[in-house]
């Protein structure tokens, strides 16, 4: 299941599926591509990332400097996406 991904917001084709995923402090995109090459080997791509929201500039400008360790979180979010898609099988 590609629920960790959050929902799935566009499919352009059978191989494209676009996700997006809204938290408090940051947004997540993610878009997985399937290829298959000329072997008939199949591969699968993601791309995704993991952006800061409004409410995170707006507490990063307003208690600056230390405001923005909020943008931690989006970055610790980001961390723990590929650490799970490292140990994923499909």
């Amino acid at each position: 299941s590609l629920s960790f991904m959050g929902v799935l917001k566009h499919s352009s084709s059978k191989e494209i599926l676009n996700y997006y995923n809204s938290k408090t402090f940051y947004n997540h995109k993610t878009e997985v591509k399937a290829h298959r090459d000329l072997n008939n080997e199949d591969f699968i791509y993601f791309t995704y990332s993991f952006n800061p929201s409004l409410l995170s500039w707006l507490l990063g400008i307003c208690f600056f400097p230390f405001g923005f360790l909020i943008f931690i979180i989006s970055i610790k979010a980001k961390d723990e996406f590929e650490d799970l898609l490292r140990t994923i099988e499909f």
